[in-house]
């Protein structure tokens, strides 16, 4: 089973799955999920959103604030780093009024001010652009599992399966039988309508789909149990349970079957001459 993540919070951006893979065939067992396309979206709308205090800051901010470049290889430099707008300020700047205010002379201490201001608006940019990047990187690969390796997958176990429905008689335990192998890698060990279990006990599992025979009335109830094949000792029951309206009703059971042992599995239905199960 996969391990849970530490904080379950974290990974909850699976939607709009792009590409997925798993390495499945060793442990730990990794499930990587790509969500690229809404986390890239998410951080374009991040870059792009502004406050009302960009807007007035590029409506109050001064002409000729901008250091001059000096030398051709900065300027080279510059044109290599994207510029990201700043609408905000692109707006403030082009607001009826901008330019009357932007004509405005400022003393020395007042465009030191600004220029404090302008240096710290960048480093929050780029504070921002990490912050929106490590977040990206997240959301792209936003889901992880990690399962550590079960030591009891070298254990015996089998998996068997019916094929259609046989009929179950009124008031009567019937011995239930299935057929189909799905795999098998003793010991447990099933054989039809029998199993048995190895030099270790074992958990054994067993489910019966209830329906009502077409030519009876529904059945009542239902019951199913696990019972060693000689002796009789019941090691897991159900029941009984109640049908619905139409006389259906599926039940799982599961219990522990001791080492050595033969065991069988039951059911017990009531209520009519005749129903099916499977």
């Amino acid at each position: 089973m996969p391990k849970p993540p530490v904080d379950p919070g974290y990974f909850d951006k699976v939607n709009y799955v792009i590409d997925a893979w798993t390495v499945a065939c060793d442990a730990p067992w990794y499930i990587y999920v790509e969500t690229m396309g809404p986390a890239a979206l998410e951080a374009f709308i991040t870059l792009l959103t502004f406050g009302w205090d960009d807007v007035a800051r590029g409506f109050w901010r001064p002409r000729g604030l901008n250091p001059r470049r000096t030398g051709k290889r900065k300027g080279k430099w510059r044109r290599r780093i994207p510029r990201f707008p700043e609408l905000g300020e692109e707006i403030g700047k082009r607001l009826p009024g901008a330019d009357k205010i932007k004509g405005r002379k400022w003393g020395a201490g007042g465009k030191w001010l600004w220029r404090v201001d302008t240096i710290a608006q960048r480093a929050l940019f780029w504070w921002l652009v990490v912050d929106v990047t490590i977040d990206f990187a997240f959301n792209w690969t936003s889901l992880l599992y990690e399962t550590e390796w079960c030591k009891q997958s070298s254990l015996g176990r089998f998996s068997y399966t019916s094929v259609g429905y046989d009929n179950i008689p009124n008031g009567q335990w019937k011995l239930v039988g299935y057929g189909t192998k799905d795999y098998e890698f003793p010991f447990p060990a099933w054989v039809v309508n029998r199993g048995a279990t190895g030099s270790n006990p074992a958990t054994i599992t067993a489910a019966l789909d209830f329906k009502k025979h077409p030519a009876f009335p529904p059945p009542l109830t239902w019951q199913m149990r696990i019972v060693a094949s000689v002796g009789g000792v019941i090691y897991a029951e159900n029941g009984p349970e109640d049908a619905d309206g139409e006389g259906n009703l599926r039940m799982p059971l599961s219990g522990i079957v001791p080492a050595n042992t033969a065991f069988e599995v039951h059911a017990f239905m009531t209520g009519t001459p005749f129903a099916l199960y499977g």
